[in-house]
C-alpha cells in the first residue's frame, strides 16, 4: 500500500531505468579517434621507438615526441641550437618518420624549445 501512495505521489510507480539512456565508452572512441586525427590509431610507444631509431641516440636525449594530433608531430627539443639543426632537417625527417610510421599518420613536423 504504501508503493500504492508514494507512487501516486511521485507520478511513476516502478524505479526508473537507470541504464536506459546510458552508452558505454568503446561506442565513441572510434569518433575520439578520428577527431583527433588518430583514425586508425598509432602507438605513443611506436612513435617514441621511430624518432629513437631514426634520430639518433645523440638527437633522442636531447628530444622527445610530445604529441601526434591531426598529423602534426610535435617534438620538444631541449636546447635553440639543436632545435635549428632539426629545423634544417625537417624535410628529411617528416619523409623517414612517413616511411617507417606511415604517410597517413604523419603529415607534419612541429619543434618547440622545451
Amino acid at each position: 500500500m504504501r508503493a500504492d501512495i508514494v507512487g501516486q505521489w511521485v507520478g511513476a510507480r516502478r524505479p526508473l531505468d537507470l541504464n536506459k539512456n546510458v552508452s558505454k565508452p568503446v561506442d565513441h572512441i572510434e569518433a575520439i579517434l578520428d577527431s583527433i586525427g588518430l583514425q586508425g590509431g598509432l602507438n605513443e610507444e611506436r612513435v617514441k621507438e621511430a624518432w629513437s631509431s631514426l634520430a639518433g641516440e645523440l638527437v633522442a636525449k636531447q628530444t622527445e615526441p610530445v604529441s601526434l594530433r591531426k598529423g602534426c608531430l610535435t617534438l620538444k627539443v631541449l636546447q635553440p641550437a639543436m632545435r635549428y639543426h632539426l629545423e634544417q632537417l625537417k624535410p628529411g625527417l617528416l619523409r623517414k618518420l612517413q616511411a617507417d610510421l606511415g604517410e597517413e599518420h604523419v603529415l607534419s613536423l612541429r619543434l618547440t624549445i622545451g
